[in-house]
């Protein structure tokens, strides 16, 4: 998917008009041969210039909006602090210093409510609500796509006030609570939760929130949140002394049993798929779809991962005392049946040959002045973070700026002589357990000292010959004047691109008026190939990461950014080559 960030001047903002609602991601790969399902979804679900968006649902149906909040009644309730107290060891820390200074980050916390507490209200909580008219509504620490939130977030940790049981619980971002779903023995502990890892995070979408408005593209949209949310989680952890990595080992199967997601559903999924867009009550497009977990343990320990002895233990899960009942989202749905029959195409069915849990030594990220950020700490960074709604076209930012967000943005931080981009080792990245497939194209409009034109962020340096050999013989791949040295950053093209940014993103003036925008673009067939279709929704994971950070860059530098999803693949092609996408 092509996600684009512009930067304007903090003036006040106007609510842009709504647009053609058939909005999404999408990619450059032509016409797919192949027997990928992956590859099959992405080239149907394209926008394109001359044949039209695709397939969505043309006008909302509001009497039948899904509710953004899902609870299980009547499961026991453990409500947290809102806010969390101040009196944490770690204190509030300034935004540039979790990331500059010397790693890891802060002495870890203990596992408290306290704590808990203040790992989702700085990565998953409500940040505000909003009203104009009749109309009110939430919005939340981590971005998502129309501001929908299919992600939903599960946590598996020591009760604090039972010990020796494991709580498995969901988190209501609404009442800022855990609704503690099953109870596991502490038998359970060893295997489930490594020493000394502190907690068990796993996410979820509800495929049909996006799908209301977006229609068959709402699977890259919720695999992109997930990525947003991953980024959220990790910066979050990170404040309070803590590492998160993803357990990529672990099969869809074992995901399911650690959210419940047959315990107290509304319906069951049907043994066999529709073939075609079916309207009607249809209340299991509400279930949830397991995505990923998380382990949550002290920065700079390795916790030993065992996920033969992890998947056993999850095994044990149907046999616990599940409680409460998913609340309705709807009253009638839409079913997009490419969605489902694509997600049981991509499952991960258990670790990959040779797939270990594996933690990156921290690598802080590359610093050009701590000056050019805003005095604010990082828990006021992500807290205030919002998806801008227009932008000035005037607002120009200073090319050290510029490259700053760059440099936040290079997965490996700050290597060592002679190493190459591409390893995951700076936050939040390092939440990620492959090495980076995803790189940047930027449109420059307005940055001081800076020609405009089209440059290119190669984000895995391994990737730096077979990009050239894809793109267009005739871009430069020039250096610009002033790039720091540990910035792999290239300018493929002199020239005005604002038109064609604009062209690109389904004609909005928004991907102009900003001082740059950037398109996301990752090795694809490779990929699907080499590791497996399992990796399709995790190329859309890394690209929310990227887009995280740069949210939290814009904020944290005085401006604001926004994503747009919708985009015309083919109408900016830098290549004509398959084995390059758009993604995000």
């Amino acid at each position: 998917m092509l996600l684009r960030h512009g930067l304007p001047s903090p003036l006040p903002r106007r609510r842009a008009p709504l647009r053609r609602l058939a909005m999404s991601s999408t990619s450059a790969t032509p016409p797919s041969t192949s027997a990928s399902a992956a590859a099959e979804y992405h080239c149907r679900t394209k926008h394109s210039l001359t044949a039209g968006y695709a397939r969505g649902p043309g006008r909302l149906d509001w009497a039948n909006q899904p509710n953004p909040f899902l609870r299980f009644a009547p499961a026991p309730q453990l409500p947290l602090p809102n806010p969390p107290p101040h009196a944490l060891s770690a204190g509030p820390i300034p935004y540039p210093a979790l990331f500059h200074s010397p790693p890891p980050p802060p002495p870890p916390e203990p596992l408290t409510v306290d704590s808990l507490s203040a790992l989702l209200f700085h990565s998953l909580a409500l940040s505000a609500w909003k009203s104009t008219g009749l109309s009110t509504w939430s919005l939340r620490v981590n971005p998502s796509s129309g501001n929908l939130h299919p992600t939903e977030a599960h946590i598996l940790f020591p009760h604090p006030r039972e010990p020796g049981r494991l709580a498995v619980a969901h988190y209501a971002p609404r009442d800022h609570l855990l609704e503690v779903r099953a109870m596991a023995p502490a038998g359970e502990c060893g295997a489930i939760l490594p020493a000394p890892a502190t907690a068990v995070l796993a996410l979820s979408s509800v495929f049909w929130r996006e799908a209301w408005k977006y229609g068959e593209r709402a699977f890259r949209y919720c695999n992109h949140d997930v990525g947003h949310a991953l980024a959220a989680v990790a910066v979050a952890a990170a404040a309070l002394g803590w590492d998160a990595k993803v357990l990529d080992g672990l099969s869809y199967e074992d995901l399911g049993r650690l959210v419940g997601v047959d315990k107290g559903s509304l319906a069951a999924t049907p043994e066999e798929l529709p073939n075609r867009v079916v309207k009607g009550k249809a209340p299991w497009v509400e279930r949830q779809h397991p995505d990923c977990t998380v382990l949550l343990f002290p920065a700079g320990s390795e916790p030993e991962v065992d996920y033969g002895r992890m998947s056993d233990a999850l095994r044990r899960f149907d046999g616990l005392d599940w409680v409460g009942k998913a609340n309705a989202l709807s009253k009638d749905h839409v079913v997009w049946d490419v969605i489902y029959r694509t997600a049981e195409e991509v499952k991960k069915h258990g670790p990959a040959p040779e797939e270990r849990f594996v933690v990156m030594p921290w690598r802080k990220s590359p610093a050009m002045s701590e000056g050019l950020y805003k005095q604010l700490t990082v828990q006021e960074v992500v807290r205030r973070r919002r998806s801008a709604v227009d932008m000035d076209g005037v607002h120009v930012m200073g090319r050290d700026m510029f490259y700053q967000m760059l440099l936040h943005c290079l997965p490996s931080g700050e290597a060592d002589s002679g190493e190459r981009q591409g390893k995951q080792c700076a936050l939040p990245f390092r939440v990620l357990p492959w090495d980076a497939e995803v790189h940047a194209a930027l449109f420059v409009h307005r940055i001081t000292g800076l020609p405009k034109g089209l440059y290119f962020l190669v984000r895995n340096e391994e990737h730096f010959g077979a990009l050239q050999r894809a793109m267009r013989q005739d871009f430069e791949w020039v250096r610009p004047e002033g790039c720091p040295d540990g910035l792999p950053l290239y300018r493929l093209m002199k020239g005005d691109c604002q038109r064609l940014a604009m062209q690109i993103s389904c004609f909005q003036e928004i991907a102009s008026h900003g001082c740059f925008s950037l398109g996301m673009i990752a090795r694809f067939e490779p990929v699907l190939h080499d590791k497996g279709e399992w990796m399709y929704p995790r190329l859309f994971w890394e690209t929310g990461v990227l887009g995280q950070v740069l949210y939290l860059e814009a904020h944290a530098v005085g401006i604001s950014a926004t994503g747009i999803g919708c985009y015309f693949d083919d109408a900016g092609k830098f290549c004509n080559n398959p084995l390059l996408a758009y993604i995000s």
